[in-house]
């Protein structure tokens, strides 16, 4: 693995390659499957949590739990780099390509049983392109890991995250109410509270206070948004349009499509990869965890309502406009900080420390959310701010708190990388 010391590659040209959501059919021919099993387990990992449905907050948690077991399976068996859970035994000429695959399939299998028969053909075809057998013991060891890593999360909190939730002080100026449709429930007001994988708790990189809104920092993003997250904005170009769309999809689709590419540009072996990919979603994870504490604390309000309802915070520089709309419809959840860039800022950094900011590959990505357009950057800092323009652009989120959240997810990526998965501390036998 490269130290984040190493800041370049010495590289003829960069190499652009296409980041999708689903990268790769789960039941297609030997060809269309990675070289790298874990790269590959990773894009069915993303493809599965896409066709499941499933939101971009719990998002982040699944991705952790199958990048977890992955890498526990395989550094049990390559001790190259240490692992997360417990240690555990792996069978002697244990074979990394059938660990990977039981472990990615037994906790996909856990988190989404709707998708079991697409997942388990992913099974069939990844066992065939990479010459495995069905009845290759180190399958079910990669199962075992995977378990014990399912099992250690099933008393996080995560049940119990979704509750009904009136924020205190409710139809005060500044105080977030709930989005259109009105009926639905806050999202997930307990998520700041369920266990971190790495933080010491949800609270440790809460800001101090929220926006204030007589400040003239306040005036100015208000008047930022107003004209350029309108969906009839009349500044807005439509290529920031097409930016603000295509940052819709989740930060895991766009990061791990990234990682996808570095680890195959760069020629990772499994146990690198399986590392990289488990530092990053860590990160993903307990950012998630971070920026839902600090949403249900300040409980400020999205700029829908803010907008809206202008005549009534206190700041002689806004001005009111009930019939304002957002490009996109707003989430149903508070505004401050921002949750794409905090958790973005996390996975972004975590890539910067393990690779250096510019890694030598230009990365091309593409996202379901607008299908057709892409983006290129050399750097991850570009990555990150640009969503943090974008989400200015979609009408969610004021620019102060896209640039907090960023803030709050690289703290957040800088103690994982600190303490998590720390080489000096792996089990030898």
């Amino acid at each position: 693995m490269t130290s984040k010391c190493e800041h370049s590659v010495k590289s003829a040209r960069p190499v652009r390659l296409v980041v999708a959501a689903a990268l790769l059919v789960l039941a297609g021919p030997a060809h269309a499957w990675a070289a790298n099993i874990v790269v590959e387990w990773n894009a069915t990992a993303i493809a599965t949590a896409l066709a499941a449905g499933e939101g971009a907050l719990p998002q982040t948690r699944s991705m952790a739990i199958v990048a977890i077991a992955v890498n526990d399976a395989v550094n049990a068996i390559t001790r190259r780099h240490a692992i997360y859970g417990l240690p555990l035994v792996a069978p002697g000429d244990a074979s990394v390509d059938a660990a990977v695959a039981g472990a990615a399939h037994r906790a996909l299998v856990r988190l989404y049983p709707s998708q079991t028969a697409a997942i388990d053909a992913a099974l069939t075809a990844s066992l065939a392109a990479h010459g495995v057998s069905p009845s290759d013991a180190s399958i079910a060891f990669g199962e075992l890991v995977a378990d014990q890593t399912v099992a250690g999360r099933i008393s996080d909190g995560v049940s119990t995250a979704q509750f009904p939730y009136t924020p205190p002080g409710a139809g005060s100026p500044g105080v977030w109410a709930p989005t259109l449709p009105a009926h639905l429930p806050a999202a997930l007001p307990g998520w700041g509270r369920i266990t971190p994988w790495v933080l010491r708790d949800g609270s440790q990189f809460r800001p101090d206070e929220g926006p204030s809104l007589t400040s003239r920092r306040y005036a100015r993003d208000f008047d930022e948004i107003k004209a350029f997250g309108s969906a009839a904005s009349l500044v807005r170009t439509p290529e920031q349009t097409n930016i603000a769309l295509f940052w819709l999809t989740s930060a895991a689709v766009i990061w791990d499509g990234v990682l996808r590419q570095v680890a195959t540009a760069r020629g990772l072996d499994e146990s690198d990869t399986a590392h990289a990919f488990a530092l990053v979603n860590l990160a993903g994870a307990d950012a998630g965890i971070a920026c839902w504490d600090a949403k249900y604390t300040f409980n400020f309000w999205r700029p829908v309502t803010a907008i809206a309802e202008a005549d009534a915070d206190g700041n002689p520089d806004t001005t009111a406009d009930p019939t304002w709309r957002p490009l996109a419809p707003t989430p149903n959840f508070p505004e401050f900080p921002s949750g794409h860039t905090v958790i973005s800022g996390a996975m972004g950094t975590m890539l910067r420390l393990l690779f250096g900011d510019d890694p030598g590959v230009a990365f091309t990505a593409s996202s379901p959310t607008n299908p057709g357009f892409t983006r290129t950057w050399g750097t991850f800092s570009a990555g990150i701010d640009e969503v943090i323009d974008a989400r200015v652009w979609t009408g969610f989120h004021f620019r102060s708190s896209d640039e907090e959240g960023a803030r709050i997810g690289r703290h957040v990526a800088q103690f994982v990388f600190q303490h998590a998965l720390r080489d000096e501390e792996r089990h030898d036998r």
